[in-house]
Protein backbone atom coordinates (compact mmCIF):
# COMPACT_ATOMS: atom_id res chain seq x y z
CA UNK A 1 0.00 0.00 0.00
CA UNK A 2 2.76 2.16 0.66
CA UNK A 3 4.28 1.79 -2.71
CA UNK A 4 0.46 3.31 -4.09
CA UNK A 5 -0.02 5.86 -1.65
CA UNK A 6 1.80 9.14 -3.35
CA UNK A 7 -0.32 8.30 -6.43
CA UNK A 8 -4.03 8.67 -4.41
CA UNK A 9 -5.16 11.94 -3.14
CA UNK A 10 -8.10 12.28 -0.55
CA UNK A 11 -10.79 14.68 0.25
CA UNK A 12 -14.09 15.38 0.95
CA UNK A 13 -17.00 13.52 -1.11
CA UNK A 14 -18.31 16.33 -3.29
CA UNK A 15 -21.97 14.79 -2.81
CA UNK A 16 -22.37 14.68 1.32
CA UNK A 17 -19.64 16.76 1.31
CA UNK A 18 -18.02 14.48 4.45
CA UNK A 19 -21.08 13.78 6.18
CA UNK A 20 -21.04 10.24 4.97
CA UNK A 21 -25.15 10.67 4.68
CA UNK A 22 -27.48 10.34 1.75
CA UNK A 23 -29.80 13.12 0.67
CA UNK A 24 -32.59 11.13 2.69
CA UNK A 25 -30.85 11.43 5.94
CA UNK A 26 -29.11 14.56 5.31
CA UNK A 27 -32.67 16.06 4.61
CA UNK A 28 -34.74 14.32 8.29
CA UNK A 29 -35.29 16.96 10.67
CA UNK A 30 -35.29 16.27 14.57
CA UNK A 31 -36.17 19.43 16.82
CA UNK A 32 -34.72 21.70 14.31
CA UNK A 33 -31.29 20.44 13.70
CA UNK A 34 -30.45 18.11 10.69
CA UNK A 35 -28.63 14.76 11.53
CA UNK A 36 -25.49 16.36 9.84
CA UNK A 37 -25.73 19.46 12.32
CA UNK A 38 -26.53 17.36 15.09
CA UNK A 39 -23.37 14.99 14.09
CA UNK A 40 -21.16 18.12 14.34
CA UNK A 41 -22.33 18.81 18.19
CA UNK A 42 -19.48 17.86 20.60
CA UNK A 43 -20.77 15.96 23.09
CA UNK A 44 -21.04 18.47 26.14
CA UNK A 45 -23.19 20.62 23.65
CA UNK A 46 -25.00 17.34 22.63
CA UNK A 47 -25.94 15.81 25.94
CA UNK A 48 -28.07 18.90 27.50
CA UNK A 49 -29.49 18.95 24.03
CA UNK A 50 -31.02 15.19 24.04
CA UNK A 51 -31.99 15.16 27.52
CA UNK A 52 -34.68 17.70 26.32
CA UNK A 53 -35.28 15.67 23.20
CA UNK A 54 -38.44 13.30 24.20
CA UNK A 55 -40.56 16.55 24.72
CA UNK A 56 -40.37 17.80 21.72
CA UNK A 57 -41.41 14.27 20.33
CA UNK A 58 -45.43 13.23 19.62
CA UNK A 59 -47.42 12.04 22.27
CA UNK A 60 -46.90 8.76 21.46
CA UNK A 61 -43.20 8.56 20.49
CA UNK A 62 -42.08 10.12 23.57
CA UNK A 63 -41.57 6.74 25.71
CA UNK A 64 -39.72 5.50 23.03
CA UNK A 65 -37.63 8.78 22.55
CA UNK A 66 -37.41 8.88 26.55
CA UNK A 67 -35.82 5.33 26.47
CA UNK A 68 -33.43 6.03 23.46
CA UNK A 69 -32.18 9.18 25.07
CA UNK A 70 -31.58 8.05 28.72
CA UNK A 71 -29.51 5.48 26.63
CA UNK A 72 -27.58 8.09 24.84
CA UNK A 73 -27.39 9.69 28.47
CA UNK A 74 -25.44 6.59 30.35
CA UNK A 75 -22.89 6.48 26.77
CA UNK A 76 -22.03 10.09 27.01
CA UNK A 77 -21.92 10.22 30.64
CA UNK A 78 -18.98 8.10 30.97
CA UNK A 79 -17.06 9.96 28.40
CA UNK A 80 -17.74 13.31 29.75
CA UNK A 81 -15.79 11.77 33.07
CA UNK A 82 -13.23 10.63 30.59
CA UNK A 83 -12.46 14.40 29.94
CA UNK A 84 -13.97 13.75 26.14
CA UNK A 85 -16.66 16.54 26.08
CA UNK A 86 -14.84 18.47 23.77
CA UNK A 87 -14.98 16.02 20.65
CA UNK A 88 -17.83 15.62 17.97
CA UNK A 89 -19.21 13.02 17.63
CA UNK A 90 -18.24 13.00 13.78
CA UNK A 91 -14.93 13.12 14.60
CA UNK A 92 -12.94 9.99 12.78
CA UNK A 93 -11.57 7.25 14.94
CA UNK A 94 -8.20 7.47 12.72
CA UNK A 95 -7.66 11.37 14.09
CA UNK A 96 -7.84 10.76 17.64
CA UNK A 97 -5.10 10.58 19.83
CA UNK A 98 -3.35 7.36 21.84
CA UNK A 99 -4.76 8.45 24.85
CA UNK A 100 -8.53 9.69 23.56
CA UNK A 101 -8.70 6.34 21.64
CA UNK A 102 -8.15 4.35 24.55
CA UNK A 103 -10.78 6.27 26.86
CA UNK A 104 -13.22 5.65 24.09
CA UNK A 105 -12.50 1.88 23.90
CA UNK A 106 -12.91 1.78 28.34
CA UNK A 107 -16.06 3.87 28.37
CA UNK A 108 -16.94 1.21 25.52
CA UNK A 109 -16.09 -2.02 27.82
CA UNK A 110 -18.23 -0.12 31.07
CA UNK A 111 -21.23 0.39 28.87
CA UNK A 112 -21.21 -3.44 27.64
CA UNK A 113 -20.99 -4.70 31.21
CA UNK A 114 -18.25 -7.40 31.02
CA UNK A 115 -17.50 -9.83 34.32
CA UNK A 116 -14.43 -12.04 34.26
CA UNK A 117 -12.57 -9.47 32.00
CA UNK A 118 -8.61 -8.74 32.40
CA UNK A 119 -8.23 -5.01 30.96
CA UNK A 120 -4.41 -3.87 30.85
CA UNK A 121 -4.46 0.09 30.35
CA UNK A 122 -0.89 1.85 29.45
CA UNK A 123 -0.99 5.00 30.68
CA UNK A 124 -4.24 5.90 30.47
CA UNK A 125 -4.00 9.44 32.63
CA UNK A 126 -1.88 10.83 29.66
CA UNK A 127 -2.86 14.00 28.59
CA UNK A 128 -5.65 14.28 31.81
CA UNK A 129 -6.48 17.01 33.63
CA UNK A 130 -6.76 15.62 37.79
CA UNK A 131 -10.52 16.31 37.72
CA UNK A 132 -10.89 14.24 34.52
CA UNK A 133 -8.37 11.61 36.16
CA UNK A 134 -10.91 11.72 38.45
CA UNK A 135 -13.71 10.39 36.47
CA UNK A 136 -11.21 8.03 34.75
CA UNK A 137 -10.66 6.32 38.46
CA UNK A 138 -14.87 6.06 38.46
CA UNK A 139 -15.21 4.03 35.35
CA UNK A 140 -12.05 2.10 36.48
CA UNK A 141 -13.50 1.03 39.60
CA UNK A 142 -16.68 0.49 37.92
CA UNK A 143 -15.40 -2.03 35.71
CA UNK A 144 -13.63 -3.90 38.90
CA UNK A 145 -17.32 -3.85 41.09
CA UNK A 146 -18.55 -5.45 37.14
CA UNK A 147 -16.15 -8.82 38.31
CA UNK A 148 -13.25 -7.21 36.15
CA UNK A 149 -9.63 -7.39 36.59
CA UNK A 150 -7.82 -4.05 35.87
CA UNK A 151 -4.07 -3.46 35.70
CA UNK A 152 -2.93 0.01 34.68
CA UNK A 153 0.83 0.96 33.93
CA UNK A 154 0.61 4.49 35.19
CA UNK A 155 3.24 6.91 36.95
CA UNK A 156 0.44 9.47 38.02
CA UNK A 157 0.15 9.52 41.77
CA UNK A 158 -3.31 10.43 41.90
CA UNK A 159 -3.90 6.90 40.04
CA UNK A 160 -1.37 5.02 42.29
CA UNK A 161 -3.30 6.00 45.31
CA UNK A 162 -6.41 4.33 44.35
CA UNK A 163 -4.94 0.76 43.61
CA UNK A 164 -5.64 -1.49 45.28
CA UNK A 165 -2.45 -3.17 45.06
CA UNK A 166 1.09 -1.66 43.60
CA UNK A 167 3.82 -3.00 41.70
CA UNK A 168 6.63 -0.75 41.34
CA UNK A 169 9.76 -1.76 39.14
CA UNK A 170 13.00 -0.79 39.24
CA UNK A 171 15.43 1.06 40.19
CA UNK A 172 16.46 2.66 37.26
CA UNK A 173 15.46 2.53 33.62
CA UNK A 174 17.09 0.08 30.93
CA UNK A 175 19.57 -2.43 32.14
CA UNK A 176 19.52 -0.97 35.68
CA UNK A 177 16.36 -2.00 35.93
CA UNK A 178 13.68 -4.59 35.30
CA UNK A 179 13.39 -6.13 39.06
CA UNK A 180 10.57 -5.85 41.37
CA UNK A 181 11.42 -2.92 43.91
CA UNK A 182 8.59 -3.27 45.67
CA UNK A 183 4.77 -4.75 46.06
CA UNK A 184 1.69 -4.14 48.13
CA UNK A 185 -1.46 -1.24 48.89
CA UNK A 186 0.36 2.48 48.83
CA UNK A 187 0.42 2.62 52.15
CA UNK A 188 2.48 -0.77 52.15
CA UNK A 189 4.96 1.23 49.60
CA UNK A 190 4.84 4.85 52.12
CA UNK A 191 7.23 2.41 54.47
CA UNK A 192 8.80 0.69 52.24
CA UNK A 193 12.68 2.13 52.25
CA UNK A 194 13.04 0.53 48.93
CA UNK A 195 10.66 1.40 46.85
CA UNK A 196 10.95 5.09 44.88
CA UNK A 197 7.35 5.97 44.04
CA UNK A 198 6.28 5.47 48.05
CA UNK A 199 7.89 9.02 48.98
CA UNK A 200 5.61 10.77 46.81
CA UNK A 201 3.30 9.21 48.09
CA UNK A 202 3.33 10.06 51.36
CA UNK A 203 4.30 13.66 50.58
CA UNK A 204 7.85 13.49 51.99
CA UNK A 205 9.48 14.91 49.15
CA UNK A 206 8.77 18.64 48.88
CA UNK A 207 7.06 19.16 45.76
CA UNK A 208 8.59 22.57 44.86
CA UNK A 209 11.96 21.73 44.24
CA UNK A 210 13.50 25.52 42.40
CA UNK A 211 13.15 29.01 43.16
CA UNK A 212 10.22 30.60 42.67
CA UNK A 213 9.77 34.58 42.13
CA UNK A 214 7.65 35.96 44.47
CA UNK A 215 4.45 37.71 43.09
CA UNK A 216 5.20 41.17 43.24
CA UNK A 217 8.33 40.28 41.18
CA UNK A 218 7.28 37.96 38.16
CA UNK A 219 6.90 40.75 35.70
CA UNK A 220 10.20 42.06 36.99
CA UNK A 221 12.37 40.89 33.72
CA UNK A 222 10.04 42.02 31.15
CA UNK A 223 6.78 41.12 29.79
CA UNK A 224 5.41 39.49 26.37
CA UNK A 225 1.76 40.09 25.71
CA UNK A 226 -0.90 39.09 22.80
CA UNK A 227 -4.57 39.80 22.25
CA UNK A 228 -6.75 37.67 20.13
CA UNK A 229 -10.19 37.57 18.62
CA UNK A 230 -12.31 34.51 19.04
CA UNK A 231 -10.86 31.29 17.01
CA UNK A 232 -12.59 27.83 17.39
CA UNK A 233 -13.87 27.72 20.91
CA UNK A 234 -11.74 29.99 22.23
CA UNK A 235 -12.84 33.70 23.03
CA UNK A 236 -11.26 37.37 22.66
CA UNK A 237 -7.88 36.88 24.57
CA UNK A 238 -5.79 39.52 26.63
CA UNK A 239 -2.73 37.98 27.82
CA UNK A 240 0.42 39.10 29.30
CA UNK A 241 3.39 36.46 29.73
CA UNK A 242 6.67 37.24 32.08
CA UNK A 243 10.22 37.04 30.48
CA UNK A 244 12.82 34.67 31.39
CA UNK A 245 10.00 32.50 33.91
CA UNK A 246 8.75 29.53 33.83
CA UNK A 247 5.16 29.61 32.88
CA UNK A 248 2.45 27.09 33.00
CA UNK A 249 -0.61 26.81 31.00
CA UNK A 250 -3.22 24.81 32.34
CA UNK A 251 -6.96 23.76 31.87
CA UNK A 252 -8.99 20.43 31.16
CA UNK A 253 -8.74 19.03 27.70
CA UNK A 254 -10.51 20.94 25.18
CA UNK A 255 -9.91 24.97 27.39
CA UNK A 256 -7.99 26.39 24.41
CA UNK A 257 -4.64 26.29 25.75
CA UNK A 258 -3.27 25.00 22.35
CA UNK A 259 -5.44 27.52 20.52
CA UNK A 260 -3.50 30.31 22.79
CA UNK A 261 -0.23 29.23 22.70
CA UNK A 262 0.08 26.83 19.52
CA UNK A 263 -2.25 28.39 16.90
CA UNK A 264 -1.67 31.93 18.02
CA UNK A 265 1.08 33.27 20.94
CA UNK A 266 3.75 31.12 18.17
CA UNK A 267 3.05 32.09 15.02
CA UNK A 268 2.91 35.77 16.06
CA UNK A 269 6.32 35.78 17.33
CA UNK A 270 7.36 33.79 14.43
CA UNK A 271 5.51 36.38 12.15
CA UNK A 272 6.94 39.14 14.33
CA UNK A 273 10.51 37.72 14.17
CA UNK A 274 10.13 37.04 10.27
CA UNK A 275 8.70 40.17 9.94
CA UNK A 276 5.55 38.98 8.15
CA UNK A 277 1.69 40.02 8.33
CA UNK A 278 0.21 38.66 12.05
CA UNK A 279 -2.26 35.81 12.26
CA UNK A 280 -5.53 37.08 11.16
CA UNK A 281 -7.15 36.36 14.60
CA UNK A 282 -4.22 38.00 16.29
CA UNK A 283 -5.07 41.63 16.51
CA UNK A 284 -2.04 42.81 18.56
CA UNK A 285 1.47 41.44 19.95
CA UNK A 286 4.60 42.85 22.11
CA UNK A 287 7.28 40.49 21.61
CA UNK A 288 9.14 41.79 24.22
CA UNK A 289 12.73 41.81 22.39
CA UNK A 290 11.49 37.87 22.10
CA UNK A 291 14.04 37.11 18.82
CA UNK A 292 13.92 33.36 18.89
CA UNK A 293 11.34 30.58 19.61
CA UNK A 294 11.76 27.17 19.98
CA UNK A 295 9.03 24.80 19.76
CA UNK A 296 9.75 21.37 21.57
CA UNK A 297 7.57 18.78 20.76
CA UNK A 298 6.86 15.22 21.25
CA UNK A 299 7.00 14.64 17.28
CA UNK A 300 9.73 11.86 15.96
CA UNK A 301 12.58 12.74 16.09
CA UNK A 302 13.79 11.47 12.28
CA UNK A 303 12.48 10.01 8.95
CA UNK A 304 13.93 6.65 9.58
CA UNK A 305 16.27 4.38 11.73
CA UNK A 306 19.33 5.61 10.33
CA UNK A 307 18.79 8.54 12.86
CA UNK A 308 20.23 7.45 16.10
CA UNK A 309 21.45 8.89 19.56
CA UNK A 310 24.73 9.05 17.96
CA UNK A 311 24.08 10.95 15.03
CA UNK A 312 21.51 13.44 16.23
CA UNK A 313 23.39 14.78 19.18
CA UNK A 314 26.84 15.11 17.31
CA UNK A 315 28.88 12.27 18.76
CA UNK A 316 28.93 9.62 15.64
CA UNK A 317 31.32 12.23 13.66
CA UNK A 318 33.79 12.44 16.60
CA UNK A 319 33.44 8.61 16.85
CA UNK A 320 34.23 7.99 13.51
CA UNK A 321 37.68 9.84 13.20
CA UNK A 322 38.70 8.37 17.22
CA UNK A 323 38.70 4.73 15.74
CA UNK A 324 40.07 5.95 11.94
CA UNK A 325 43.41 6.82 14.33
CA UNK A 326 43.33 3.27 15.84
CA UNK A 327 46.47 1.41 14.90
CA UNK A 328 43.79 -1.29 13.71
CA UNK A 329 42.08 0.90 11.13
CA UNK A 330 45.68 1.99 10.39
CA UNK A 331 46.69 -1.51 9.29
CA UNK A 332 43.72 -1.85 7.45
CA UNK A 333 43.83 1.87 5.82
CA UNK A 334 40.25 2.36 6.91
CA UNK A 335 39.66 6.41 7.14
CA UNK A 336 36.71 7.81 8.86
CA UNK A 337 34.43 7.70 6.07
CA UNK A 338 34.50 3.69 6.25
CA UNK A 339 33.11 3.79 9.72
CA UNK A 340 29.44 5.51 8.39
CA UNK A 341 27.01 2.86 9.21
CA UNK A 342 25.27 4.27 5.97
CA UNK A 343 27.68 4.80 2.97
CA UNK A 344 30.75 2.93 5.00
CA UNK A 345 32.32 -0.04 3.79
CA UNK A 346 32.36 -1.46 7.67
CA UNK A 347 28.58 -1.35 7.47
CA UNK A 348 26.50 -4.60 7.67
CA UNK A 349 26.13 -5.69 3.80
CA UNK A 350 22.60 -7.74 4.78
CA UNK A 351 20.84 -4.86 6.18
CA UNK A 352 22.92 -1.94 4.22
CA UNK A 353 23.29 -0.63 7.65
CA UNK A 354 19.95 -0.06 9.49
CA UNK A 355 19.99 -2.93 11.61
CA UNK A 356 16.88 -4.01 10.96
CA UNK A 357 15.23 -6.13 7.86
CA UNK A 358 11.76 -5.57 6.59
CA UNK A 359 9.89 -8.14 5.34
CA UNK A 360 7.39 -7.60 2.37
CA UNK A 361 4.82 -9.71 3.01
CA UNK A 362 1.68 -9.96 0.48
CA UNK A 363 -1.35 -8.74 1.22
CA UNK A 364 -0.17 -7.83 5.11
CA UNK A 365 1.43 -4.86 6.56
CA UNK A 366 5.62 -4.92 6.06
CA UNK A 367 7.31 -6.58 9.11
CA UNK A 368 10.93 -5.34 10.36
CA UNK A 369 13.03 -7.96 12.33
CA UNK A 370 16.41 -7.44 13.94
CA UNK A 371 19.23 -8.10 11.26
CA UNK A 372 20.21 -11.98 11.48
CA UNK A 373 23.68 -11.31 10.85
CA UNK A 374 24.93 -8.06 13.06
CA UNK A 375 22.04 -8.44 14.94
CA UNK A 376 21.13 -4.63 15.04
CA UNK A 377 24.82 -3.32 15.66
CA UNK A 378 24.41 -1.88 12.18
CA UNK A 379 28.11 -3.35 11.21
CA UNK A 380 29.80 -6.03 9.79
CA UNK A 381 32.04 -8.77 11.36
CA UNK A 382 34.81 -6.73 10.10
CA UNK A 383 34.55 -3.85 12.74
CA UNK A 384 34.69 -6.42 15.83
CA UNK A 385 38.25 -6.42 14.96
CA UNK A 386 39.50 -2.81 14.71
CA UNK A 387 39.41 -1.76 19.07
CA UNK A 388 39.66 1.75 20.59
CA UNK A 389 42.08 1.59 23.55
CA UNK A 390 41.94 4.50 26.33
CA UNK A 391 45.59 6.50 26.65
CA UNK A 392 45.17 5.85 30.31
CA UNK A 393 43.24 3.08 32.37
CA UNK A 394 41.63 -0.24 30.48
CA UNK A 395 39.25 0.98 29.12
CA UNK A 396 38.41 -0.44 25.03
CA UNK A 397 36.27 -1.17 23.10
CA UNK A 398 35.01 -1.46 19.31
CA UNK A 399 32.74 0.93 17.73
CA UNK A 400 29.33 -1.40 17.62
CA UNK A 401 30.43 -2.62 21.74
CA UNK A 402 29.98 1.15 22.12
CA UNK A 403 26.95 1.79 19.82
CA UNK A 404 25.29 -0.71 22.00
CA UNK A 405 26.46 0.82 25.52
CA UNK A 406 24.06 2.75 27.53
CA UNK A 407 24.72 6.85 27.42
CA UNK A 408 25.86 6.66 30.88
CA UNK A 409 28.13 3.63 30.10
CA UNK A 410 29.39 4.82 27.03
CA UNK A 411 30.32 8.64 29.14
CA UNK A 412 32.45 5.96 31.24
CA UNK A 413 34.13 3.99 28.91
CA UNK A 414 35.24 7.25 27.16
CA UNK A 415 35.88 9.76 30.06
CA UNK A 416 39.44 10.63 28.87
CA UNK A 417 38.06 12.22 25.79
CA UNK A 418 36.06 15.25 26.31
CA UNK A 419 34.72 16.21 23.21
CA UNK A 420 32.55 13.08 23.19
CA UNK A 421 32.02 12.56 27.48
CA UNK A 422 30.60 16.42 27.60
CA UNK A 423 28.58 15.25 24.88
CA UNK A 424 27.05 12.46 26.42
CA UNK A 425 26.88 14.39 29.86
CA UNK A 426 24.35 16.49 28.57
CA UNK A 427 22.17 13.72 27.33
CA UNK A 428 22.53 12.31 30.88
CA UNK A 429 21.81 15.41 32.76
CA UNK A 430 18.54 15.35 31.02
CA UNK A 431 17.60 11.86 31.79
CA UNK A 432 18.12 10.44 29.19
CA UNK A 433 21.36 8.52 30.46
CA UNK A 434 19.36 4.82 29.62
CA UNK A 435 19.01 5.15 26.37
CA UNK A 436 21.46 3.40 24.32
CA UNK A 437 24.47 4.69 21.77
CA UNK A 438 23.07 3.50 18.61
CA UNK A 439 19.01 3.96 19.95
CA UNK A 440 17.21 4.70 16.38
CA UNK A 441 15.68 7.87 17.67
CA UNK A 442 12.24 7.39 15.52
CA UNK A 443 11.69 4.98 18.13
CA UNK A 444 12.08 7.22 21.03
CA UNK A 445 8.89 8.08 23.17
CA UNK A 446 7.40 11.51 23.12
CA UNK A 447 9.08 13.01 26.39
CA UNK A 448 12.45 11.45 25.34
CA UNK A 449 12.63 13.12 22.05
CA UNK A 450 11.40 16.53 23.44
CA UNK A 451 14.66 15.97 26.05
CA UNK A 452 16.66 14.93 23.07
CA UNK A 453 15.81 18.02 20.97
CA UNK A 454 17.01 20.30 23.72
CA UNK A 455 20.50 18.60 24.13
CA UNK A 456 21.92 21.00 21.68
CA UNK A 457 20.39 24.36 23.78
CA UNK A 458 21.80 23.26 26.60
CA UNK A 459 24.89 25.34 27.77
CA UNK A 460 24.74 28.23 25.54
CA UNK A 461 23.06 31.85 26.58
CA UNK A 462 19.50 31.90 25.84
CA UNK A 463 18.86 35.98 26.26
CA UNK A 464 15.20 36.94 24.74
CA UNK A 465 14.37 32.79 23.35
CA UNK A 466 11.50 31.68 24.18
CA UNK A 467 10.79 27.68 24.78
CA UNK A 468 7.30 26.21 24.30
CA UNK A 469 7.08 22.59 25.63
CA UNK A 470 3.65 20.69 24.97
CA UNK A 471 3.21 18.41 27.65
CA UNK A 472 6.85 17.46 28.27
CA UNK A 473 6.29 15.25 31.42
CA UNK A 474 4.11 12.89 29.36
CA UNK A 475 5.16 9.03 30.55
CA UNK A 476 7.42 10.38 33.46
CA UNK A 477 8.05 9.21 36.73
CA UNK A 478 8.31 11.78 39.45
CA UNK A 479 11.85 11.67 39.38
CA UNK A 480 11.91 12.36 35.78
CA UNK A 481 9.75 14.85 36.56
CA UNK A 482 11.82 16.98 38.98
CA UNK A 483 14.93 16.11 36.62
CA UNK A 484 12.77 18.23 33.87
CA UNK A 485 12.29 20.78 36.63
CA UNK A 486 16.04 20.86 36.64
CA UNK A 487 16.64 21.37 33.00
CA UNK A 488 13.95 23.97 32.62
CA UNK A 489 16.27 26.28 35.37
CA UNK A 490 19.25 25.49 33.77
CA UNK A 491 17.16 27.13 31.19
CA UNK A 492 15.72 30.13 32.86
CA UNK A 493 19.22 30.32 34.06
CA UNK A 494 20.96 30.95 30.79
CA UNK A 495 17.64 33.64 30.42
CA UNK A 496 15.48 32.04 28.14
CA UNK A 497 11.51 32.33 28.88
CA UNK A 498 9.66 29.25 28.95
CA UNK A 499 6.02 27.60 28.50
CA UNK A 500 4.83 24.59 29.27
CA UNK A 501 1.35 23.21 28.52
CA UNK A 502 0.85 20.83 31.55
CA UNK A 503 -1.59 18.98 33.35
CA UNK A 504 1.29 17.50 36.32
CA UNK A 505 0.54 18.81 39.36
CA UNK A 506 4.62 18.77 40.51
CA UNK A 507 5.51 20.38 37.45
CA UNK A 508 2.75 23.48 37.63
CA UNK A 509 3.60 23.51 41.70
CA UNK A 510 7.13 24.87 40.55
CA UNK A 511 6.32 27.19 37.94
CA UNK A 512 6.82 31.17 38.85
CA UNK A 513 3.61 32.07 36.56
CA UNK A 514 0.18 30.44 35.80
CA UNK A 515 -2.46 30.75 33.29
CA UNK A 516 -5.38 28.36 33.66
CA UNK A 517 -8.08 28.08 31.23
CA UNK A 518 -11.44 26.78 31.19
CA UNK A 519 -13.47 26.53 33.26
CA UNK A 520 -14.29 23.47 30.86
CA UNK A 521 -13.55 22.16 27.53
CA UNK A 522 -15.05 23.00 24.36
CA UNK A 523 -17.75 25.89 23.78
CA UNK A 524 -17.75 25.62 27.91
CA UNK A 525 -14.07 26.79 27.73
CA UNK A 526 -12.00 28.89 26.01
CA UNK A 527 -11.61 31.52 29.01
CA UNK A 528 -8.89 32.66 30.93
CA UNK A 529 -10.43 32.01 34.29
CA UNK A 530 -6.96 32.67 36.19
CA UNK A 531 -3.56 33.81 36.44
CA UNK A 532 -0.84 34.51 39.00
CA UNK A 533 1.71 32.02 40.64
CA UNK A 534 0.81 28.73 42.29
CA UNK A 535 -0.66 29.75 45.57
CA UNK A 536 -2.42 32.48 43.76
CA UNK A 537 -3.97 29.93 41.73
CA UNK A 538 -4.43 27.62 44.55
CA UNK A 539 -6.50 29.76 46.71
CA UNK A 540 -8.56 31.23 43.44
CA UNK A 541 -12.06 29.18 43.81
CA UNK A 542 -12.82 29.98 39.89
CA UNK A 543 -9.88 27.96 39.17
CA UNK A 544 -10.78 23.74 38.92
CA UNK A 545 -6.54 23.54 38.66
CA UNK A 546 -6.27 25.27 41.71
CA UNK A 547 -8.66 22.91 43.71
CA UNK A 548 -6.00 19.94 42.44
CA UNK A 549 -3.21 22.39 42.94
CA UNK A 550 -4.58 22.94 46.54
CA UNK A 551 -4.78 19.31 47.66
CA UNK A 552 -1.39 18.81 46.22
CA UNK A 553 0.71 21.71 47.91
CA UNK A 554 -1.79 20.71 51.40
CA UNK A 555 -0.79 16.96 51.26
CA UNK A 556 2.96 18.34 50.98
CA UNK A 557 2.75 20.38 53.97
CA UNK A 558 0.82 17.84 55.73
CA UNK A 559 3.53 14.90 55.77
CA UNK A 560 6.14 17.79 56.29
CA UNK A 561 4.03 18.70 59.93
CA UNK A 562 3.82 15.10 60.86
CA UNK A 563 7.68 14.43 60.32
CA UNK A 564 8.48 17.94 62.36
CA UNK A 565 6.18 16.44 65.47
CA UNK A 566 8.66 13.10 65.24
Amino acid sequence: MKRVERFLTEGPCPDCHGTRLNARARASVLNGKTLPQICEMTLSALQPWVQHLPQTMPQDMQTMAKALCEQFALTSRRLLELGLGYLAIDRRGSTLSTGERQRVQLARAVRDMTTGVLYVLDEPSIGLHPANVDGLLHVVRDLVDEGNSVVLVDHDTQVLREADSLIEMGPEAGANGGRVLAQGSASVLEQDPDSKIGRFLSGEYEVRVRPQVEAAHVFDDGAFALQTAPLHTVHALDVRFPKERLVAVTGVSGSGKTTMVLESLVPALQAEIERAALPEHVKHLEAGGIDTVHMIDATPIGANVRSTVATYCGVMDVLRKLFAKTDDAKRLKLGAGDFSYNTGSLRCPTCDGTGTIVLDVQFLPDVQIVCPDCRGSRYGKQADAIRWHAHKGNASCTLPELMAMSVDDAMKTMHSLPSVRNRLKTLSDLGLGYLTVGEATPALSGGEAQRLKLASQMGRSQKNALFVFDEPTIGLHPLDVRTLIGVFQQLIDAQASVIVIEHDLDLIANADYVIDMGPGGGEEGGRIVATGTPRQIAGDKHSLTGTYLAQTLAHTQAEKERRNVK
